[in-house]
């Protein structure tokens, strides 16, 4: 397929009464030519940009240190680096925002279609004077050609590939320039552009064929056409000085020997190359925590060697009682920092720093046996380097249709290795993936990242809130969706925040999408990701493709290369079916469903709509344009055809609240639908937890740019109810209802076993009257679940809807979890839900002082709220404001769209930046019943 192969029909393009907003010029702030990272290595700043077609000059006159360049308006622009050549537009106010109401149609498609210049110049530090020096792109789209002082010096191709120049002979004490000529994917196929008319669009189109870049920029049904797809120098670009020997891309293995998990052995291997014309003798030293060791080699001339360390040769790299890498909710994700050193003659050659946690990945999964049967095992990938096998046939004649799905293959004899060791008795979770880390099974809960931001602005600033979202949502596992997110800060923030990840390659939908057309470049670039970001903890397998399996040149490639260049993870072929449950749904279903029918075993892509908030959707879609639904919602992903339609929600809101008559309204009712549907998404694989079920991943939980489809929480941080619903379905301890059949468990996620937990459910009417009680007190073991008792409500609901109310306490009476449900007979029952009364709440907020941090310090707001009616508070939403009416954001809350019923009260604790809370926050208060009120925050008691 490749999308949209011709220009689209003008009748079908979306429209607004609002025209664009007017470009604004961001501040410049400090720019640098040269700032220091580390010993010897520099990032190059002060960059400037121009379209290729406005520039006359060639790459050897650009690349002079006495060019001038042309600073008059429109020509040359100050840089954002990194950054696209649309956000360096969007920063100087050439065009609008794109994410705000229609502005993307602004934007013309020539930036797809034209070469652009980089330029910068700067002074050679003094100590890098006689060094052998290196200039490092650490990442271009798509094409990059260099020049040095009047010199082409080389070029790279592929988004996620170094490009490495030696500039030795070319850089010289005072003034330098160079000049990098960027061009875009060959093949930036047509802008789509989704409207209530045109439907969805294709996902994606002819740039599938230029293989490691970003392919969703063409458009998807989750992202809109980007006009420059990603265009640019996008990553930074350093400056490397190093004596005669220079440290290659170092590989760091943990293993635990034990199943205590008391040892972690370390391995390090480091390649040391010699760039002189002579034999050098050095040392090179490796060091963390408080272990060091050190060897002495000699490199012969122009060559490499591989320097290992290992617990064999050096006993100190047998950790005693090291402190592991955990996911999310399992443990503390500690990392431990990782200092390199090569040095001649007591200098230092050349340095590298790095992280890395001390972790063991293993997995279970059913294969296809020499004899043609299904073994299920446990697979060691760490042990089968060690012994030089390798376990798993991926190729596509190995694939075989099994019982509930496919599977791949043992590799003839495999079954008999060390590595490998047989599991008896899951059959149920046959032939599905079950991850294990550091020996424990890890029910996996999460979702794809499509692309963690739109205009791919990555700094570290920018990604840490989603970061931190996931975490506080209880999400363990997210996915590198199509590999479009493959940069240090995103597994730099996974590590920190114990997310594993499952990380792609770049090809998507098989007999759909179209494949790769220049296998050597394709792999050129995964091999250098592979050895970039390997040492990472957070990367928990590799996947080849999305959704199919890459073709067989692609396949067989991905699979030797990762077996000699990593060797300790699992490598899929395809992101579903295969030892995986298949994608989807992706529109609205029933609750029960996700119980019964949906995404058993290991589903790694399910999804329903999930509408932002109030503030958050108003922010995004000009006043003319909020309602009806206009041109506006379909382009910021309401979609009326596809997968994701919505007609299926919108037919349920209907049905369950009645017909919405305006945006607030409409609002109200979708956080309902949506918080029961996430909730439940997640509440089922909790129901078969370890018997059908080992893993269940949203489509998806961050989305690219303001959007209406699939995400968790918004791309302005902001969080709604699919956010709190997936919440509290996946805390640590938690006490659900499963559907339909009513049946109350406790789930423990924990590493400790539980013991003399109370479990109380009380079903009320609308009225308040209490209609049933039951109670049980139940002790589970790790990981596990455990019934407590099934509520008969049948014959309570013949009278109209009821609620439940779930509670879990430990013997010293603290709530461990909490529960709620409306549930009525019919939907047309639960009508009866929009016609109660508005409850007002007492509610009280107080300052709970500040938690000092890295660049500033948080203020933490405890929010009471108390039900003092006599019929219940449904989905209580509290937002948090500055003193000037301004929306703080990021903000982060322990709980929200809670409902109370009659007496009953919580506490939520708000956490946001004190420089963005101020001095007088406050906090807004309204609900799907609950009359609106503005909270003044008070001091502390």
């Amino acid at each position: 397929m490749e999308g949209q192969i011709v220009a689209q029909d003008p009748a079908t393009l979306p429209t607004s009464a609002t025209p664009p907003d007017a470009p604004v010029s961001r501040p410049l702030g400090s720019r640098q030519a040269l700032s220091s990272d580390s010993e010897g290595h520099w990032t190059l700043g002060n960059w400037y940009l121009a379209q290729a077609p406005d520039i006359a000059a060639a790459g050897s006159v650009l690349s002079r240190a006495d060019y001038r360049p042309d600073m008059r308006v429109g020509i040359w622009y100050p840089a954002t680096v990194p950054g696209t050549v649309l956000t360096t537009f969007i920063d100087r106010g050439v065009y609008p925002d794109p994410a705000h109401g229609l502005n993307n149609l602004a934007i013309p498609e020539k930036l797809a279609h034209q070469d652009y210049w980089y330029r910068t110049s700067f002074d050679l530090p003094p100590e890098a004077v006689g060094k052998s020096l290196e200039l490092l792109l650490n990442g271009a789209n798509y094409h990059a050609k260099l020049w040095v002082n009047g010199t082409e010096v080389g070029d790279t191709t592929g988004a996620f590939i170094r490009g490495r120049f030696d500039v030795s002979g070319l850089l010289r004490p005072g003034r330098n320039a160079i000049a990098i000529r960027i061009s875009p994917p060959p093949h930036p196929g047509h802008a789509q552009e989704e409207s209530l008319t045109s439907g969805v669009g294709e996902n994606g189109g002819a740039m599938m064929l230029d293989g490691p870049t970003f392919g969703s920029s063409e458009g998807w049904d989750w992202i809109p056409t980007i006009r420059d797809r990603e265009t640019g120098l996008w990553q930074s670009v350093q400056l490397v000085a190093t004596d005669k020997l220079r440290l290659g891309d170092p590989q760091v293995v943990t293993t635990l020997p034990r199943p205590d998990n008391s040892i972690a052995n370390v391995e390090i291997t480091v390649p040391v190359a010699n760039t002189s014309d002579r034999p050098v003798s050095a040392t090179v030293r490796a060091a963390f925590d408080d272990v060091a060791v050190q060897r002495t080699i000699t490199v012969p001339a122009r060559a490499t060697v591989q320097v290992r360390f290992s617990p064999a040769t050096d006993s100190a790299l047998a950790v005693q009682h090291p402190r592991l890498w955990w996911p999310n909710g399992y443990g503390d994700p500690a990392l431990h920092t990782l200092h390199l050193t090569t040095a001649i003659d007591g200098r230092t050659s050349d340095t590298k720093t790095l992280r890395f946690g001390m972790r063991q990945v293993t997995y279970e999964l059913s294969l296809v046996d020499d004899k043609g049967g299904l073994d299920r095992a446990l697979l060691d990938f760490d042990k089968a380097r060690t012994e030089g096998q390798t376990l798993m046939d991926v190729r596509h004649e190995a694939i075989r249709k099994v019982p509930n799905g496919w599977a791949y293959s043992f590799t003839p004899g495999a079954q008999k290795s060390p590595a490998v060791t047989p599991i008896a008795g899951d059959d149920g979770l046959s032939p599905f993936l079950v991850i294990r880390v550091n020996g424990v099974r890890i029910a996996a809960r999460g979702g794809s990242v499509g692309m963690d931001d739109f205009l791919k602005r990555v700094d570290r600033a920018h990604l840490e809130p989603y970061f931190k979202l996931h975490r506080d949502a209880h999400v363990n596992i997210i996915r590198n969706w199509v590999g479009q997110n493959t940069e240090e800060s995103f597994f730099d923030l996974a590590d920190e925040y114990g997310l594993m990840v499952m990380s792609d390659f770049w090809e998507s939908t098989q007999n759909y999408n179209i494949e790769a057309q220049d296998p050597a470049l394709y792999m050129a670039n995964a091999e250098d990701v592979v050895k970039r970001f390997r040492n990472h903890p957070s990367i928990v397998l590799w996947f080849g493709r999305n959704e199919g399996v890459p073709q067989p040149i692609l396949n067989e490639g991905l699979a030797a290369m990762l077996q000699k260049d990593d060797g300790t993870r699992l490598y899929m072929p395809s992101s579903n079916t295969i030892n995986l449950h298949d994608s989807g749904p992706y529109n609205w279903r029933e609750p029960e469903k996700y119980f019964t029918e949906y995404s058993k075993g290991f589903a790694v892509e399910v999804g329903t709509p999930s509408f932002p908030t109030l503030e958050s959707w108003e922010r995004t879609v000009p006043a003319s344009e909020r309602w009806p639904i206009s041109d506006t919602w379909a382009y910021h992903d309401w979609h009326q055809t596809g997968n994701g339609a919505v007609k299926s929600f919108t037919d349920a809101m209907d049905r369950e609240f009645g017909k919405p008559d305006s945006l607030p309204d409409f609002a109200r009712k979708a956080q309902m639908l949506e918080y029961e549907s996430y909730r439940a998404i997640f509440e089922g694989m909790n129901a078969g937890l370890w018997r059908t079920n080992s893993g269940r991943m949203l489509w998806m939980t961050q989305p690219a740019w303001p959007s209406s489809a699939w995400q968790v929480f918004s791309s302005d941080y902001d969080t709604h109810g699919a956010f709190y619903g997936m919440k509290k379905a996946s805390e640590p301890v938690h006490v659900q209802m499963n559907l339909p059949d009513h049946k109350v468990i406790l789930v423990n996620n924990r590493q400790s076993p539980l013991a003399g937990v109370h479990v109380t459910a009380i079903v009320q009417g609308l009225d308040g009257h209490e209609l049933a009680r039951r109670e049980a007190t139940l002790q589970s073991a790790a990981g596990a679940t455990v019934d407590a008792f099934t509520l008969d409500l049948a014959p309570l609901m013949a009278s109209g809807p009821v609620f439940v109310r779930l509670e879990a306490r430990n013997n010293a009476g603290l709530r461990l979890s909490d529960n709620f449900y409306w549930q009525a007979g019919s939907d047309a029952e639960l009508r009866a839900l929009s016609t109660m009364a508005p409850v007002a709440l007492t509610a009280h907020a107080r300052t709970a002082g500040t938690d000092d941090k890295d660049g500033g310090s948080d203020t933490r707001i405890v929010v009471t709220l108390s039900n003092p009616g006599t019929h219940a508070a449904l989905q209580a939403k509290l937002t948090l404001f500055d003193r000037s009416g301004k929306q703080v954001l990021p903000a982060y809350f322990t709980d929200n769209y809670i409902s109370l019923l009659p007496g009953e009260s919580r506490d939520v604790t708000i956490t946001a930046p004190a420089a963005l809370a101020g001095d007088a926050p406050t906090v807004h208060l309204r609900g799907f019943n609950v009359a609106p009120q503005t909270i003044a925050v008070g001091d502390r008691p």
